[in-house]
């Protein structure tokens, strides 16, 4: 029990080695983070727990203008900014599917008698409910694992050789 709890925490190290200012930026705007590199850096990071620290080493193997260190700051940040955009777009669907469940289902209680239009408003209620419960319980973990890394990612620190 002892082991278990003087296990230190482990430092997780990113190396990235730069050719030339292609491995970097995107091929047609220099100022953007590679989406190559942006998934590299994403995929390494996925496999850190949550003890583990992460530090970013920058190898470049050649002279380039760039400032290595603000473009991949800026592209994760960016890559950031983008998965809350759409974890904001996705919380104005699920509200929006569970109103419209929930008006037809008071649709639904409004026809008295026994009509197929009744069962059709019911059936017409639960699915868009069923989809909110969907999204919120198995669509959106891809996303919220990807934010939770991106913002380690944020917070590590980002050396240069």
């Amino acid at each position: 029990m002892d082991n278990i709890q003087g296990i230190k925490d482990m430092e997780k190290i990113i190396e990235i080695d730069l050719f030339d200012k292609y491995d970097l930026t995107e091929k047609y705007n220099d100022k953007h983070l590679s989406s190559e590199l942006l998934e590299y850096i994403i995929e390494q990071a996925s496999f850190v727990t949550k003890r583990d620290t992460v530090k970013i080493v920058i190898n470049k193997k050649c002279s380039m203008e760039q400032d290595s260190i603000k473009i991949i700051t800026d592209g994760l940040k960016q890559e950031y900014n983008k998965s809350l955009k759409l974890y904001h777009i996705t919380n104005i669907r699920q509200l929006f599917l569970l109103l419209l469940g929930i008006f037809f289902l008071f649709l639904s209680t409004l026809i008295k008698e026994d009509v197929i239009w009744k069962e059709v408003l019911l059936i017409g209620g639960w699915v868009p409910i069923w989809e909110t419960i969907d999204i919120e319980l198995f669509s959106d973990l891809e996303g919220r694992r990807k934010r939770i890394i991106l913002k380690r990612l944020l917070e590590s620190e980002i050396i240069e050789k």
